[in-house]
This record gives C-alpha cells, sequence and structure tokens, in this order.
C-alpha cells in the first residue's frame, strides 16, 4: 500500500479518532459543571457504557439534538433516519471497510438516544412512536449483522456472526415478551447498547491494527489481502459478543421462565 492508498483508506478513519479523543479529553473538564442528563440517569448503565460515558456521547452530538429541535424534525423520521444509516454501516461492513462500518454503526445507534428525547422536548410522545423505534432498532440490528454476515460468507466466521444474530434476537425477544406476560426484566450484560459498543468500536480500531500488522502477516500468508486481516482481528469483538449475548438470552429466558413460574405460585 502506497502513501497515497494509505491515506485514502486510514487518513478519515484517524481524523475522526484524533477528534474523538480531544473532544473526551475537553469533556473530563465540562463534565464537571454539566448537569446530569435525566435520560442518561434513567437508563441501563453497565462498566462500559457507563453513565459518564452516556454523557459524553450525548455532549458530543448535542448539536444534532437543537438541530432535531430547531427543525421539528419528528421523532419518527429520526428513528427512521438512524435505520437508513444502519444501512449504510451494513454496506459498509459488506465490502471490508470496517472502520467506516464502526462509525456509521455507532451514529446510527445514537439516534437512539435522540428520539425520545425530541418526543419529549416537542410534546409528541405516543405509544405508537415507541412501537415503531424498538422496531426499528431490531432491523438496524438485524441489517448491520446481515453486512457482517455477507463480508464472511465464505469462512468459518460466517457462524459467529449467526450466533450473535440469534443471541441478539433471543435477547430482544425473550424481554419483550416477558413484558407481555406481566415480567419486567431485562438483566445480562451484553444489551443492545453494549452489542453496538464492542462491534462498533471493534470495527472502528481493526483497520489500524490490520495496518501495522500486515507487513508481519504477510511473510506467513503471502496471498492476505490487508481487508482479510483486518477481518480475522475483527473476529475477537464478533466472537465476544457472540458468547456473551448467548449468555445474555439464556440467562433472560431462565430467568423470565423462574418469575413466571413464581408469579403463578409454582415455586
Amino acid at each position: 500500500m502506497n502513501n497515497l492508498d494509505f491515506w485514502l483508506t486510514f487518513g478519515p478513519l484517524f481524523v475522526i479518532n484524533g477528534f474523538i479523543v480531544v473532544a473526551f479529553v475537553t469533556f473530563i473538564f465540562v463534565s464537571r459543571t454539566r448537569p446530569k442528563t435525566k435520560d442518561i440517569e434513567d437508563r441501563h448503565s453497565s462498566v462500559v457504557l457507563n453513565k459518564w460515558i452516556r454523557e459524553f456521547w450525548m455532549w458530543l452530538l448535542e448539536p444534532f439534538f437543537k438541530f432535531f429541535i430547531y427543525f421539528k424534525i419528528s421523532p419518527n423520521a429520526i428513528s427512521i433516519l438512524g435505520s437508513l444509516v444502519a444501512v449504510f454501516a451494513a454496506a459498509a461492513f459488506a465490502v471490508g471497510h470496517f472502520g467506516l462500518g464502526g462509525w456509521l454503526m455507532v451514529l446510527g445507534a445514537s439516534f437512539d438516544f435522540f428520539d425520545g428525547r425530541v418526543a419529549r422536548a416537542m410534546n409528541r410522545c405516543t405509544e405508537a412512536g415507541s412501537f415503531i423505534d424498538s422496531c426499528l432498532d431490531r432491523v438496524s440490528e438485524g441489517i448491520t449483522l446481515t453486512g457482517l454476515a455477507f463480508f464472511y460468507r465464505d469462512s468459518f466466521i460466517f457462524w459467529v456472526v449467526m450466533l450473535a444474530y440469534l443471541g441478539s434476537i433471543v435477547t430482544s425477544y425473550s424481554k419483550a415478551k416477558g413484558e407481555t406476560m406481566g415480567i419486567d426484566y431485562s438483566g445480562g450484560m451484553m444489551q443492545r447498547p453494549e452489542r453496538i459498543a464492542y462491534l462498533g468500536a471493534g470495527g472502528i480500531i481493526a483497520p489500524v491494527f490490520s495496518y501495522f500488522l500486515y507487513s508481519y502477516v504477510l511473510g506467513w500468508f503471502p496471498a492476505l489481502t490487508l481487508a482479510q486481516l483486518t477481518g480475522y482481528i475483527y473476529l475477537i469483538p464478533l466472537s465476544f459478543v457472540a458468547i456473551f449475548c448467548s449468555a445474555t438470552a439464556i440467562k433472560r429466558v431462565v430467568n423470565i421462565m423462574i418469575l413466571l413460574d413464581k408469579k403463578q405460585g409454582i415455586r
């Protein structure tokens, strides 16, 4: 890869990553006086996606929120926009542009922060809006994993993608089905925000590692392309999500069954 190809491929990625690092350092000082966001305080928090990280991301994307409010863009339109971004993320993953796919995946999922917040700010909270938002969340995640499945279609890693796909479906469905039966349970470490964080961050970081490792690996595998090496490196976060997403799905199913039995006085 010559210098021109390098900057065309990795230049935008380094610029975006550098901007995020600068913004992150800036927010360390800004966060000391910034009031807490109610939406974040009320949401699920984890070790990776703790409330401070969520506050940083909300602060970074605040211009989007103000843009939506100023132009009175409906919450449903924001949800649809997030799904459209997910389509582009899937296309990027499908052709091996993992860095672009990772950032688009994170950006598309970030719109999930805004639709509910904009709905409350514009006094347009509706059950129909909440329903379509949940449906589009499933579509966005599904289409992104489909893009990954297409990239890995001739590799054993395809089945790792399928495991992550199955785990994400059961994780979401078990929670929704449990709620219809009177059980509100959302335990497990690999919920949708965590899945997006690991898969998105993995896509952002994998190309950087692959570039610096490529010259060393090429000696042992001369037919290996840079995109293929990136795909193999991405197997690390992908496997992590597949394993723990499946564990989360199993945990939810088992615990919801136990709670349903207790509700009926069986246990």
